[in-house]
């Protein structure tokens, strides 16, 4: 998949026109400890809403957040080596955070939606804002956290010792992936893959006399794994987009979580068509080259667009 340095300059734009800094809520730890939590994010062009949108159905959505912020993500903090591999080393709740922005950016705060009730399966529309309602802000402060576990939730390591301490990482894209590759041998193989690389025992050296990830995470009791979470939940920044009403249909009540990756990848697929129609206006008005339209920006294409549009109904 195609990074940054594939990503032309939309022309007439400045450097650091139309972009957008954000604070993540968690931040990214550099390789020398410090926390950045400044990132910078360029709009979509016509080239990555065209990417997007035809990106094969069998990509993961993890790959997908990671190939679009590889291609808009200018940097975070001192971390000025953009690209898929700093937008694969975001924490799950950064790389959430940031694609809520990227679709503030591209198409406005307002949300649109159609829903299905649970109970009696009618269609509902729903509409909302994006905001930092559901953002939960949780700046990290090393990589790894210890967490005690409770005496029923007790294991035993390598040497038959029981032990209730752990240590584990917050999940990033990179893991992400790793799980969704995993997921083909079934959610639970997912499941023990993420435990292999995010958790290990207290203590000890990083490399001998520590047990292998797999090995310790096949010892964890179904109360470490279910406490373990709940650290893990406690320490995570995350993004949670939360809806409730009720259906104008039977008058059930309902609440759900909003999947925005989901939402705004089928509003990229969508978004085809209008492209397509925008690139053939302006090349046929203006003769420009279709690279050229393509390397606009959505909402500078759109303002061309739209004086065609005045000058034909005149």
């Amino acid at each position: 998949m195609s990074g940054l340095a594939d990503r032309p300059k939309a022309p007439g734009v400045a450097a650091g026109g139309g972009e957008g800094v954000f604070a993540l809520p968690g931040g990214h730890l550099g390789p020398d400890g410090a926390l950045h939590t400044e990132a910078r994010l360029a709009p979509l062009t016509g080239l990555d809403e065209e990417f997007l949108g035809r990106l094969p159905a069998e990509v993961c959505s993890a790959s997908a957040v990671t190939a679009l912020l590889g291609r808009c993500l200018v940097r975070v903090g001192a971390c000025d080596a953009a690209g898929e591999e700093l937008a694969r080393s975001l924490l799950v709740g950064d790389r959430e955070y940031l694609l809520l922005k990227l679709r503030e950016m591209t198409f406005g705060p307002r949300v649109s939606a159609v829903l299905n009730c649970r109970d009696c399966g009618a269609p509902m529309d729903v509409a909302f804002e994006l905001g930092e309602g559901g953002v939960e802000r949780r700046p990290v402060s090393s990589r790894f956290f210890r967490a005690e576990l409770s005496p029923a939730a007790a294991f035993t390591d390598g040497r038959g010792v029981e032990r209730r301490e752990v240590e584990f990482r917050l999940p990033t894209g990179a893991d992400q992936e790793e799980a969704a590759a995993a997921s083909a041998g079934g959610e639970g193989a997912a499941l023990e893959m993420l435990l292999a690389r995010l958790v290990r025992p207290a203590g000890g050296d990083e490399g001998e006399g520590r047990e292998p990830g797999d090995a310790f995470a096949a010892r964890l009791p179904a109360a470490a794994r279910a406490e373990i979470e709940g650290h893990m939940a406690r320490v995570a920044p995350s993004v949670e987009l939360e809806l409730e009403g009720v259906c104008p249909e039977c008058g059930a009540a309902f609440e759900t979580t909003f999947d925005l990756t989901a939402f705004f990848a089928a509003e990229m697929q969508q978004n085809l068509r209008s492209l397509e129609r925008a690139v053939h206006m302006l090349a046929f008005h203006y003769h420009w080259p279709e690279g050229e339209i393509l390397s606009l920006t959505r909402g500078k294409r759109q303002r061309y667009v739209e004086m065609i549009e005045e000058e034909l109904s005149r």
